[in-house]
């Protein structure tokens, strides 16, 4: 009787353990998943210009033709109007997507994490973000969005099963490294956006919590099944857009400083310009976590992937990549003086100061200092002659 009474007790307990919700760092949270919410936001975005810029090359998967397809009947609706208005307004990149990671499940869609200040500036106004909340329920339930949201569930169950992902040496390594958790690690397929690559979402929660997001598109170029990132790719993804919720904050800390960089983004300007990294701050967050990046990927994959990975950072524009890497090895050796990388900011921040960097730009510069006075003269020469021609 009595070792019934223990295994009924045993059971009781081991099903309320399995009825809690899953804690930090948990296999669970780490799961891809594509969630209707961002699906919905999908298919209304491919109604409007968002998709001159971040269309498919070609006529895209077989889901997105069908998404598209299937709310092509309500393009007068509200939800797509404001959607429209809001892309004119250059509410684009990551804003949407983040805009939707701080809202509840269909149908109710309720506003589950309050607006970050960085999405209602985005959007001119949080009144324009409820009236867009509001209009996307509206238009759920008027097309029975859920209903085509579950029609696609076997495929989508299909596609995850397919993806290869050792998400917790990823958020292991940020852990330590950064030396601060965040309470929820968030993985989200949107196989009907595009080109390849993601974003991140930094969520604070109502206790202070950080709960980390990262959206992941598809490549664009499949005309079937979506091409979604997996293995290695995903991996190198997840450091970049999981480590956006631990940079970001600690360089926004210290804006006043980052604002005195300004010249550090001279030699890049027109590039960064071209990638959507316009300002200092944008590009010294982006610059600093790419730096963070490239070391992980020496710890975790080693010297080759390394060097390839250190290459294609300066290839693309971030050209004191080396440079915070060895101020980052700092860091790593001093944890008794920097517990966390947010008690290093501060002395990372002198450092990128003390940098010369604007002689490289004069490095490059200088020769047509001497050679635009002679092209002057000789082109007034020229003209000097043909007029009297």
């Amino acid at each position: 009787m009595r070792s019934r009474l223990i295994a009924a007790c045993l059971l009781v307990s081991f099903c309320l353990l399995a009825a809690q919700p899953a804690a930090a760092g948990n296999p669970q949270q780490l799961s891809p998943r594509i969630l209707p919410e961002m699906e919905l936001l999908a298919g209304v975005l491919a109604q409007t210009t968002w998709m001159e810029t971040r269309g498919p090359r070609g006529t895209g998967n077989e889901y997105f033709r069908a998404l598209r397809d299937y709310l092509a009947p309500y393009k007068e609706h509200e939800a797509i109007a404001i959607a429209q208005e809001l892309t004119n307004l250059g509410f684009t990149y990551d804003a949407p997507v983040g805009f939707i990671c701080h809202l509840g499940p269909l149908p109710e869609l309720e506003v589950k994490y309050e607006y970050s200040n960085y999405l209602i500036e985005r959007a001119h106004g949080r009144d324009r973000l409820e009236r867009f909340r509001l209009a996307l329920a509206d238009l759920a339930r008027e097309a029975n969005f859920l209903d085509f949201y579950d029609s696609w569930l076997p495929q989508f169950n299909e596609w995850i099963a397919a993806v290869e992902f050792n998400g917790d040496m990823i958020t292991e390594w940020l852990e330590s490294f950064f030396g601060k958790q965040a309470s929820e690690f968030h993985l989200i397929f949107a196989p009907a956006m595009f080109p390849s690559g993601g974003c991140g979402a930094i969520i604070d929660g109502p206790n202070g919590e950080l709960i980390s997001y990262q959206i992941l598109r598809e490549s664009g170029t499949s005309s079937w099944a979506p091409d979604l990132p997996s293995g290695r790719h995903l991996e190198f993804l997840s450091l970049h857009e999981w480590g956006h919720s631990f940079v970001n904050p600690a360089l926004d800390a210290h804006a006043d400083q980052v604002s005195k960089l300004r010249s550090l983004i001279m030699p890049v300007a027109s590039i960064m310009k071209r990638q959507a990294y316009p300002t200092i701050h944008v590009f010294m967050s982006e610059q600093v976590l790419r730096a963070v990046t490239t070391l992980a990927a020496e710890e975790l994959y080693g010297e080759e992937v390394y060097q390839k990975w250190l290459q294609n950072e300066e290839n693309a524009g971030f050209y004191l990549t080396k440079d915070v890497i060895e101020m980052l090895r700092e860091y790593k050796s001093n944890r008794d003086i920097y517990p966390t990388f947010e008690s290093y900011v501060p002395t990372l921040l002198e450092q990128l100061a003390a940098l010369k960097v604007p002689a490289v730009w004069w490095s490059k510069a200088w020769p047509w200092l001497f050679v635009l006075p002679f092209l002057g003269l000789f082109l007034y020469i020229r003209k000097l002659r043909s007029n009297m021609q």
